[in-house]
C-alpha cells in the first residue's frame, strides 16, 4: 500500500488530512489524483501536481474508478457509497492506515473517547523529557502524511506518538506498536451507528499487532462486553481510582488527567524497556502546559473567569471539567451543540447533585437536552438562549459567578465549521461585553 508511483489515487475530503495525503500521494508519484469533498464548494488554496478536484454529492461516485481510495476522518462510515467500496472496489485507506503500514513499529497509537489529545501531548512531553525523541501527531493536528519517511529513517530511535480517532482507527490494517486506550463512554453513534460498532472501531488501535496494549479495568470489560477479548500479549492496567496523581500541579493533577498521566507513564515505560519512576513523572507533569481548548482561560473580566473547553463533546468530559474546577465557585455552565444522540443522564445525574453550584445556560442546536431534569427543578438557574452570543451576554450579567465555562458536551459542527472557531467566536463575544 505504500507504493503509490503511477497508480490512481482518489482522495475524499479536502480538509487538513485530506489535503496532506494529496501531497504525499503527488510527492510518491501517483500518476494522478482525483480529489472529491461531497460537503465543499470550492478547493483551498493549494497547488498539488496532478490533482483534479471535483465538488458536490454526486462527485463521490468517481471514486469507483480509481486504485485506492483514502478516506478523511470525517466521511460517514455509513455513506452509501462508502459502504460500496468497503464491500468491494478500489482498495480504501486513510493517511493514518498509510503511515501505520511503514512506521507502525515505531508508533504509539493514543486513542478513548476522551483524553487522548492530553494523553499523547504529556506522552511526547514526557518521553523528550527522558532524553528520548518523540513527535507527536495525527488526530491532533498534524497528520501522520505530514511526517517525512526520510526524517524519521535518519533518526531511528524516534517514536512517533499518534492520536487516532475512532474514525481512523476504524480503517487501520496495521496497528501502532503499542497501543493506549484512555477510556471508552457513548459517542459518534451518529458516525458508527451504536456503541458496539463505536468500541469496535476503538479496538482496531491493537487487534493488527499490537505488541501491548496500555488501558482501564473499564476498558477491558467494556470491549469484553461485545465479545472483544484477544487482546496483545502484554497487557498493562490503570485503575483510575487507585492511580497516583503527579506531585507537582498543573493540568496533569486535575482529577480526569490522573489516570492520563499514569497511562502515559506505562506507554513511555513500555518503550524506554525500564519504569519511568514517581520523580520523572512529576518533573514532566510539572513542565507540561496543557492544549488549548480543555479548560483554557481565555479571559478575565473582573474577578470572572472565561474558560474555553470547547473540546468536551460528551456529558461525561463536562462532569470531568465541573470537578476540575476549585470547590466553592459559581459555575455560569454554557453547554449545546450538534445533537448526536447521547445519553446525557450522568451529567443531569452530577447537577441534581449539588457537588457544584452552576447557573445551567442552554444553548443551540440541543442544549435543552443537556441537564433537561436539572431544568425542570431548578428553573430559577436555568438559561434557554438561541446563540452563543445571547449565552455571553447573558452570563456576563449574572451576579457572584467566579467562572464562565464554555463546555457544550455536544460538537461544534451544528453551526461552526469545528471546535475552533467555536471558540473563537465565544472569545469575539467576550470581548464586545
Amino acid at each position: 500500500m505504500t507504493d503509490l508511483a503511477g497508480r490512481v489515487v482518489g482522495i475524499w475530503g479536502l480538509g487538513k488530512e485530506g489535503l496532506s495525503m494529496a501531497r504525499t500521494a503527488a510527492a510518491h508519484g501517483a500518476q494522478r489524483i482525483v480529489a472529491v469533498d461531497d460537503r465543499a464548494t470550492e478547493l483551498p488554496a493549494t497547488d498539488i501536481p496532478g490533482m483534479t478536484a471535483h465538488f458536490g454529492p454526486d462527485a463521490v461516485h468517481l471514486l469507483r474508478d480509481v486504485d485506492i481510495v483514502f478516506v478523511s476522518p470525517g466521511v460517514p462510515w455509513r455513506h452509501p457509497v462508502f459502504e460500496e467500496l468497503r464491500r468491494g472496489g478500489p482498495q480504501v485507506s486513510s493517511a493514518a492506515d498509510w503511515f501505520l503500514s511503514a512506521h507502525g513499529g515505531r508508533t504509539i497509537g493514543v486513542t478513548g473517547t476522551k483524553g487522548k489529545s492530553t494523553t499523547a501531548a504529556f506522552l511526547a512531553h514526557l518521553l523528550t523529557s527522558l532524553g528520548a525523541s518523540a513527535v507527536v501527531a495525527g488526530n491532533i493536528g498534524t497528520p501522520l502524511s505530514d511526517l517525512s519517511g526520510s526524517d524519521l529513517d535518519a533518526e531511528p530511535g524516534r517514536w512517533v506518538v499518534a492520536e487516532l480517532s475512532s474514525q481512523q482507527c476504524a480503517l487501520l490494517s496495521t496497528s501502532p506498536a503499542v497501543a493506549v486506550i484512555t477510556n471508552l463512554y457513548q459517542d459518534h453513534l451518529d458516525f458508527h451507528g451504536d456503541v458496539p460498532n463505536y468500541y469496535a472501531a476503538k479496538a482496531h488501535i491493537f487487534d493488527h499487532g499490537a505488541r501491548a496494549l496500555i488501558t482501564t479495568p473499564e476498558v477491558v470489560a467494556a470491549l469484553d462486553g461485545i465479545g472483544i477479548t484477544a487482546l496483545p500479549p502484554v497487557l498493562r492496567l490503570v485503575d483510575p481510582a487507585t492511580a497516583r496523581a503527579p506531585g507537582s500541579g498543573g493540568v496533569m493533577c486535575y482529577p480526569h488527567n490522573v489516570a492520563n498521566a499514569a497511562l502515559a507513564a506505562h506507554a513511555a515505560a513500555e518503550v524506554l524497556g525500564r519504569p519511568v519512576t514517581d520523580a520523572e513523572l512529576d518533573a514532566a507533569a510539572a513542565t507540561f502546559a496543557g492544549l488549548p481548548h480543555r479548560l483554557q482561560t481565555v479571559r478575565t473580566t473582573g474577578p470572572t473567569r472565561w474558560i474555553d473547553d470547547t473540546l468536551a463533546t460528551t456529558g461525561e468530559s463536562v462532569v470531568a471539567a465541573l470537578r476540575a474546577l476549585p470547590a466553592g465557585e459559581h459555575v455560569a455552565l454554557i453547554v449545546g451543540g450538534m445533537d448526536r444522540r447521547l445519553d446525557y443522564r450522568p451529567l443531569d445525574d452530577y447537577l441534581c447533585s449539588g457537588q457544584r453550584r452552576v447557573t445551567l445556560i442552554q444553548g443551540p442546536s440541543n442544549g435543552a437536552l443537556i441537564g433537561a431534569r436539572f431544568a425542570r427543578s431548578h428553573p430559577d438557574r436555568t438559561h434557554p438562549v438561541q446563540t452563543l452570543e445571547q449565552a455571553v451576554r447573558l452570563a456576563a450579567g449574572l451576579p457572584g459567578v467566579d467562572v464562565v465555562l464554555l463546555s457544550p458536551g455536544a460538537a461544534s459542527y451544528d453551526i461552526y465549521r469545528n471546535y475552533e472557531a467555536k471558540a473563537a467566536a465565544f472569545c469575539g463575544y467576550i470581548d464586545t461585553l
